[in-house]
Parts: structure tokens; sequence; C-alpha cells
């Protein structure tokens, strides 16, 4: 099955641990990725407004299909607190195919019925 798909990583930054759960839960339950990772500890370096910012983050990181992106990345900025939020789209060239199977068949299927925002 995962021969004629194409594969993606979305990465994104999250201002704190609820604020990633709740985007990486909508997005799992929604069917719009298989699967988040939520990591804490990032300590984000850059400039806004003309200042550095030292801030600590959030980084999720999304498996999904390429033909679920643009979908996702529309939800992510809607559920995001950033006024421009981290959200890039990283090729994935390969890996365990059974794993790549699930990730297909899991965004395949109809969003659960159940979940509200």
């Amino acid at each position: 099955m995962s021969e004629d798909k194409e594969f993606v990583t979305i990465y994104v930054m999250a201002e704190n641990e609820d604020v990633a759960v709740h985007m990486a839960t909508a997005l799992v339950k929604e069917r719009l990725v298989a699967c988040a990772n939520v990591n804490t500890g990032t300590r984000s370096i850059y400039e806004w407004d003309g200042i550095i910012q030292l801030d600590n983050e959030v980084t999720i990181f999304m498996k999904t299909t390429a033909d679920k992106v643009s979908a996702a990345v529309e939800r992510l900025k809607a559920l995001h607190s950033y006024e421009v939020p981290c959200i890039t789209v990283l090729p994935i060239v390969g890996g365990n195919e059974m794993y790549l199977d699930w990730v297909a068949k899991q965004v395949g299927q109809e969003a659960h019925p159940s979940y509200e925002d």
C-alpha cells in the first residue's frame, strides 16, 4: 500500500505543552495525521519585532500523507496561538513499510464523530 503514497512529517512549534497536545489531539482525531510526537524542552532563539527572543517551546512532529497536508496546515493555523506559527512539511523518503502502511490507513479513515474541538 505505501508504495503508491507520499508521506510527510509536519514540524510545528507551540508555546507550551497544553497547546501542543490540543493541536495534536485534534489532528489525530480528525484523521489529518496518523500520530504526533510532542517534545518539551526546545529552546528557540529568533528575532521578532526587532528583539532577539529566547523562548522555551514545544516541538511537535506529525506523520501523515502528502494529500492531507493542505487541510492539516490550515487546521493547525486555525488552532495555533501564534500570529505566525512555525509549520513546515518535511518529506519522508523511506522507512518501515508496515509503519507507513499504518499511517496511510489511519488518515484514510473517517474522523472520529464524537470529537469536539
